[in-house]
Order: C-alpha cells, then structure tokens, then sequence
C-alpha cells in the first residue's frame, strides 16, 4: 500500500547509501569539475573588494565537501595570497564529519578558515536574520539543493542579497530537459516526498535576476535497477524517486509505471547493453 513508502529524506542512513551509490555510477563529479575547470576561473576573477586582503566564501548544501574544496582550489589559484572565510551550510552530521576530515586531509596547511553550519538554508535564514548578521560574501555557491527548499525564489532573493559587491552566485541543478524533471514532472506527487525539480530559470527571470547559465553532459548508469533483488539497484531506485525501499513498498502499478518510463526517452538511453540515465547539469551563475 502507498502509505508503507517511507520519504528519502527521513531515513538518513539510506539517503547516504543511495547518494554515494549515485556518484560511482554516475558522471556528476567529473561534470562538475569540467565546470570548474573550463568555466569557473572566469567567473571568480573579478570577485573581491578592490584592496581587500580576505574573501568570504559560503556553501549551502556542501555534503561532504568534495567539490567544496575543488572551488576553494580554484579560488586561491585566482586570488593568491588572500584569505579566505569559508563558511559552510549543511544539515547531515554526516557530511560534515566528512567534510572536516576532508580539510584536514587537505587544507590543515593552507590560508582557509572554515565555519560550520549543521542546519539546513532556512534555518540559517532564520538565525541569521534573528542575529541580525550584516555578513557579506563574494562567493556564494548552492550544489543541488533548491529541490529541497520551502520556496524557490525567496530562497534564491535571500542568498543573492548576500552578496557584496563583484560578488557571484552559482546555482547547480540538473537541467529542465533532463532525466529527473521528466520523471517528478510524471510520477513526483507519488513519491510522498518534498523534493521537487522545478524550473529555477523561470524564478529567476520572475524575481528578474540577471543570469548566465551553462550546461554540462552527466550520465547515470541505472542499468542495475531493472536486475530483480539487486541491492545498488534498489539504491539507485530509493534515490531517483527519493523513497525507502521503493521496490518493496511502492504499489505494484505505481512501481511497474516508474520502472517502464525510466527506460524512455524522456529518462534514458540505451547503450550496449546498458540503461544511460540523462542526469545533465546547469551551472547558473547570477551576479551582484
């Protein structure tokens, strides 16, 4: 019955499974850092007040850093010499544990401070603006997290206002021709849960945000979802529709539906053998 389904999000346990599972089988961090290397040192390179000796850097969303650090990287490589306040929004206690032994691993030496957040964006919001806190960034990044916000514009408004002057945003999302937006726009009132793919583009030119917007190719093999009793391929299921279990407790239509439209154009392609998942990336990047 539909009211076994359990929501992702709650079971956070699962949600890392399933989340580590979907970057060894897919391109995603190899697509992200084609971004930061071909795209990103451009955008960076004006950020900064003119004869600051610091920078101040904000991540919402950062997981376990991974990509955190790569941005970091690039910055120092634009900006050397600067320091840098890197402050980080994250509400898995997880991840930031990762996140941690990640900086000690790799930045103990370097000229980076860092500021953890164990809260999701609206509670930092909602600190921020109790505390009255007039801090200001030059770099403001947001990795695949609007899915899970209250409101996408005024999440968006928020953090751009943030920015101080040459300051960037960067907003990654998975592309509005993509594999999820087919998939949530079809069965995503089923999956009981609170993410949703929607059109950031369109808030954005609602609120009339200037924005560029670049996209990237990323590729998820999901060919395993369709092997009976297998364990990755029930992962892999439990995150493309964010529910626990999705095999064992989704209706018999409800799961028959999603695993024939997974194998669509509209989701993937087929190739030797194997279901290619279409998990193409935007990188929206929205000035001061």
């Amino acid at each position: 019955m539909e009211s076994s389904m359990k929501s992702l999000s709650l079971d956070f346990d699962r949600y890392l499974k399933s989340f580590e599972l979907f970057l060894e089988r897919s391109t995603e961090h190899q697509c992200m850092r084609k971004f930061i290397d071909e795209i990103l040192p451009d955008v960076i390179a004006s950020i900064g007040k003119k004869g600051s000796s610091s920078l101040n850097v904000l991540g919402v969303g950062s997981g376990s850093g991974k990509i955190d650090i790569e941005f970091l990287g690039k910055i120092q490589s634009k900006h050397p010499g600067l320091l840098i306040h890197n402050e980080v929004v994250e509400p898995n206690p997880e991840h930031i544990s990762q996140y941690k032994a990640l900086v000690k691993e790799k930045c103990s030496d370097q000229n980076i401070s860092f500021h953890w957040n164990q809260m999701n964006s609206e509670e930092y919001e909602r600190q921020s603006k109790e505390r009255n806190d007039s801090k200001e960034f030059d770099f403001i990044h947001m990795v695949e997290m609007l899915y899970y916000v209250e409101s996408l514009r005024d999440t968006i408004t928020y953090f751009h206002s943030l920015l101080q002057t040459n300051g960037k945003l960067l907003i990654i999302q998975t592309s509005d021709d993509g594999g999820y937006h087919s998939l949530w726009k079809k069965y995503g009132s089923h999956f009981l849960s609170s993410c949703l793919f929607l059109d950031v583009r369109k808030a954005l030119d609602e609120i009339r945000m200037k924005y560029r917007i670049y996209e990237f190719s990323s590729d998820l093999d999901i060919t395993e979802c369709f092997i009976e009793g297998n364990e990755n391929g029930e992962c892999l299921l439990d995150f493309l529709t964010h529910v626990v279990d999705f095999r064992k407790t989704a209706p018999a239509d409800l799961k028959e539906k999603v695993l024939h439209y997974l194998r669509q154009p509209q989701c993937s392609r087929e190739e030797n053998g194997k279901v290619i998942f279409n998990n193409n990336l935007y990188f929206i990047v929205i000035d001061y």
